[in-house]
């Protein structure tokens, strides 16, 4: 018979306070209905059904069974005379979950002075934990709040509980079994990597940590021009870093110890995680010495540049490092790798070898202060060893299984494809779609009609409103600000293995990188490659057998990829999504085409050279032959589904040239065109035509007054057609404009002519601009033919400190609508190796920054929407075309979506057409219902599963069915706890957002 210590309090309506670990109750009486049935003076009542039961009691003969048939409907044990947990931590309870499927819950507590309006939220405290399925677990409730994802009211007093409620979090319907309630004056503390980390670190096994820099290490010898303090404004590691005010040139710090790191490989090397705080770059360098080194060290470099935080490493070996992205990609596979290393390259000294048994010091220290600086600082955190990223067998493994980062563990990693194969059903019961807008997705309560691209639209327009902003209009006449995520298709997710076509130039590096190969969606011969170290071979996609052991089949990916970009408020199918998901019925979506490459395409003579290729020759005749075969293709992958497409895009981030401080990048295709050989007209059409402009436009009293003008001696029109070796000089600069001009012309009206005809007044959306592919005569031309403009933009907006000046001067001068085709931020958090073209510090970071952007572009007059680029993160050990590995999608390569990500879009897409959309945002309680502006379940919850392990720890085997403790539990449940309050277990452990 157990103790009831609360019995002789509560029948006399006192509060006495309780000892640690104490029990409040195991269910053992028979009658909980009321109060005044049992000993304990407990009821068990509430909204949720409950009974006392025999079944899965964890201590003692009985528990109590509780069945949820709707979120937030709790089942509530009350004590009407409180309980005093004054002198406690933590409330803990035994939780047995019997169904198939992983289920969130929600713990609140409610005190005394919520009475008698029961409405003051500020005397509860709430949070949320995830019972694996078929599971039972112990779970911690901190009385004092401060968990990362917890609502604890400030008025909330754990010295005045009446009632404990259980609730689900999410619209199902299931049974689970509470037992052995208990409180205890341990309180949970978090693990100390989580403390107050707010910047990101390299995603690699550490080998040995030499520092974590907590406290300021008794071994640091700084310069006497060097300042140091502990600091919790940029930490990676733990709860503090170590700032370095650097007051003069030349000075730094030596950490003098004895270390032994011969046994932790061959290849290694020293990384720190480093930020420059201050206005102006700053040169780091590094000395490594060992016990025979007697000051002749070699120092090695690189640039930390303002503002900029990161992860750079010396390498013990002096590997050379792999500096820039051509030698990445053709050696690794991987445009990018996590850390950047302080090179031979930027330094100075031999290299003599190190006897790594015996290190004795580590040198850091700075170049001349910049300019005008009286000091500069850096927070060092978190250095250790780790394998050599200069060196192949750090690349060893790098993949498990399912594609995943295999040398950490981190936030929405999935433990193993027993759990990715749960995951799909309860996120498919989550998802919901915002109400605050049209069937299309458009703003019900604005109709543009005003200067409208299209007199009679087919589907979507672009109009101006009464404001004089341009809108897109939908096919029910509304204003339709686009919102959409790029590339939602499969066939990017491949990656080479290494394996060649050409059995002589197979990579074994690329084939160490893997710790297993799917044996499906392998495509053996793919390619040939951009860029990379294998040019054709064997690829495999990781991400598509995940789609299939998460989702089942593709038709249920492609129907939970359509729910959730309604669930995240997004109303746009971006470019280069599978053609497939046109019929959806439900998302407007943009078609694209390629002018030159794909099926039944005739050789086009190729002008010049460029990052993605050359250039077209838009007047050699099988261009437009091309073109006419192209819109053949789009017409039948459109045909049906006509009232939801938005327009289309044709070609990307062409290489028309570059606007930078040497004139000549402006029109080097132009002068490309003069250097091909057209002895015959047919040879180069660009250079026949081109030649027709200048002789007939421009100096049609003949070639002396091209002569002239250019400083050049032609004898006649026909002695320019041989290929010319013609370099820029500013005399030629009206000319080459007005030919850049022409040619631009030339190529986006015969696209136009082809759109037009066969799918006549649907809107045609240009060819996306790069900032370093675009001059302002190629968009002028372009502005004379295309209904929207379309620019892919990397900056963190688009205003013009940050994004270009002259190009939104020009916009505005044009006054056409503009549509973004990409932007993306990435982070290395994701263990992705490479964040993305632009950076974010975190996955909350990525999040602000992309609300940020959006903002940006829905303020401006001009800006008809922007699209994400985009849906999946790269393929971590690179895209097989050319090696891409950000983390810039929504969902990672097990089809794992980001939430912050996608808490953060659905709030900002709800109020695009000005809406106050903040409760979505806050995730309280009430916002996580079913609302007025949002249908569904799914704000702040993770579908990645309990968390992964670090790797090399065993997984326990799966317990089927649950065998429950024998004996009383008590309530350490830290584990349980905390792994639920970092978001790392249970399919739908609700995230909160910070506000």
């Amino acid at each position: 018979m157990k103790i009831k210590l609360l019995t002789a309090a509560i029948a006399a309506s006192l509060a006495l306070p309780l000892s640690a670990a104490s029990l409040v109750t195991s269910f053992e009486e028979a009658d909980y209905s009321s109060s005044e049935n049992n000993g304990e003076f407990l009821e068990v009542s509430g909204d949720a059904t409950s009974e006392v039961s025999t079944e899965q009691a964890t201590d003692g003969n009985q528990s109590i069974k509780a069945s949820f048939d709707a979120p937030f409907k709790p089942m509530v044990v009350w004590n009407w005379g409180s309980w005093n947990w004054g002198a406690e931590d933590l409330m803990s309870v035994d939780v047995v979950n019997p169904n198939d499927t992983d289920v969130t819950f929600a713990i609140k507590l409610i005190d005394s002075d919520i009475l008698p309006d029961w409405v003051d939220e500020s005397q509860t405290s709430l949070d949320y934990f995830t019972v694996p399925a078929n599971t039972t677990q112990t779970f911690s409730f901190n009385l004092n709040g401060g968990n990362e994802f917890q609502t604890h009211g400030e008025n909330f007093s754990k010295d005045k509980v009446i009632g404990v409620q259980f609730m689900l979090s999410t619209e199902e319907t299931k049974v689970l079994y509470f037992d052995n309630i208990m409180v205890d004056g341990e309180a949970v503390t978090p693990p100390p990597s989580d403390g107050a980390v707010n910047t990101q670190t390299a995603p690699v096994a550490t080998l040995a940590q030499i520092e974590d820099f907590e406290t300021i290490p008794d071994y640091l010898r700084p310069d006497g021009g060097v300042n140091v303090s502990t600091t919790t404004e940029i930490v990676t590691k733990g709860a503090a870093a170590m700032a370095a005010e650097f007051t003069a040139g030349w000075n730094g710090l030596v950490f003098a110890g004895t270390w032994n790191w011969a046994e932790l490989g061959e290849h290694t090397a020293v990384a720190i995680d480093v930020s420059n705080t201050s206005d102006s770059n700053i040169w780091l360098y590094s000395r490594i010495e060992d016990v025979n080194s007697q000051g002749e060290t070699a120092t090695r470099g690189v640039l930390v540049k303002a503002g900029e935080s990161k992860t750079i490493y010396t390498s013990l070996n002096d590997n050379l490092s792999l500096l820039t992205q051509d030698e990445r990609v053709s050696t690794l596979g991987l445009r990018d790798i996590p850390a950047d290393p302080m090179s031979a390259q930027n330094g100075w000294g031999e290299f003599v070898a190190l006897d790594k048994s015996q290190i004795t010091a580590i040198r850091y220290f700075i170049g001349e202060l910049a300019s005008g600086e009286t000091s500069q600082t850096i927070v060092f955190d978190n250095m250790r060893v780790i394998k050599d990223l200069n060196h192949e067998s750090a690349y060893a493994e790098m993949a498990d299984a399912m594609g995943q980062n295999n040398l950490v563990t981190y936030a929405g990693k999935v433990a193993s494809k027993e759990e990715l194969a749960k995951l799909s059903d309860p996120e498919m019961a989550a998802l919901g779609e915002l109400t605050n807008r049209n069937t299309y997705g458009g703003n019900p309560d604005s109709s543009p009609a005003t200067d409208c691209v299209l007199a009679t639209p087919a589907s979507f327009n672009a109009c101006k409103d009464a404001d004089g902003n341009w809108q897109l209009v939908d096919p029910a006449g509304n204003a339709f600000f686009s919102t959409g995520v790029d590339n939602i298709r499969l066939q990017d997710t491949y990656t080479m293995t290494g394996v060649s076509s050409d059995a002589e130039s197979e990579s074994a590096l690329r084939q160490s990188m893997f710790t297993e190969i799917p044996s499906d969606y392998v495509n053996e011969n793919y390619g040939p490659v951009h860029s990379g170290p294998v040019s054709q071979g064997q690829a495999v996609s990781f991400y598509a057998n995940n789609l299939i052991t998460r989702h089942a089949s593709e038709d249920v990916w492609r129907d939970i990829t359509v729910k959730r970009m309604k669930d995240w408020g997004f109303n746009t199918l971006g470019n280069w999504t599978d053609p497939a998901l046109y019929a959806n019925g439900s998302v407007p979506y943009v078609a694209n085409g390629w002018s030159t490459s794909g099926a039944d395409r005739l050789p086009v003579k190729q002008i010049g050279s460029g990052y993605w290729g050359p250039l077209p020759d838009p007047w050699d005749a099988n261009f437009e032959t091309n073109v006419a075969t192209m819109v053949g293709e789009i017409k039948a992958q459109v045909a049906g589904n006509e009232e939801y497409l938005i327009g289309i895009f044709v070609d990307n981030e062409m290489s028309w040239g570059n606007v930078t401080a040497e004139e000549s990048s402006r029109y080097e295709q132009t002068l490309a065109v003069f250097n091909t050989d057209g002895t015959d007209a047919t040879t180069s059409p660009a250079k026949n035509s081109f030649i027709y402009f200048l002789s007939n436009d421009r100096y049609p009293d003949g070639i002396a007054d091209l002569n002239a003008a250019w400083g050049t001696d032609y004898a006649s029109w026909d002695a320019m057609r041989p290929a010319q070796e013609l370099v820029y000089s500013a005399a030629m600069a009206a000319d080459l404009q007005y030919l850049s001009w022409q040619f631009a012309f030339k190529y986006f009206n015969t696209v136009n002519t082809a759109l037009k005809a066969e799918l006549p007044n649907h809107l045609y959306l240009g060819s996306r601009f790069a900032d370093w592919g675009r001059t302002p005569d190629v968009v002028s031309a372009a502005s004379a033919v295309v209904d929207v403009m379309s620019y892919n933009i990397y900056k963190d907006s688009i205003v013009a400190a940050d994004w270009d000046a002259d190009a939104l001067s020009q916009i505005e001068a044009i006054d056409k609508p503009v549509i973004i085709g990409e932007f993306h931020f990435g982070a290395l958090d994701s263990g992705s190796f490479a964040e993305g073209v632009v950076n974010a510090t975190s996955q909350q970071d990525r999040a602000d920054k992309m609300v940020s952007f959006y903002e940006s572009v829905n303020a401006h007059k001009n800006f008809v929407g922007a699209h994400w680029f985009q849906y999946i993160d790269s393929p971590l050990t690179g895209r097989a075309w050319d090696g891409e590995n950000y983390n810039v999608g929504f969902v990672s390569n097990t089809d794992t979506p980001y939430t912050l990500m996608t808490d953060a879009a659905r709030e900002f897409n709800c109020g695009i057409y000005g809406a106050d959309c903040s409760s979505l945002g806050n995730a309280t309680e009430a916002a996580s219902r079913a609302g007025a502006l949002y249908t569904g379940t799914n704000i702040g919850v993770s579908h990645s599963g309990p968390e992964a392990p670090e790797p090399g720890e065993p997984v326990d085997p799966p317990i089927d069915p649950p065998t429950p403790p024998t004996g009383g539990v008590t309530g350490g449940g830290g584990s349980a706890g905390w792994l639920s309050l970092l978001g790392l277990v249970g399919v739908f452990f609700m995230r909160r957002r910070k506000v």
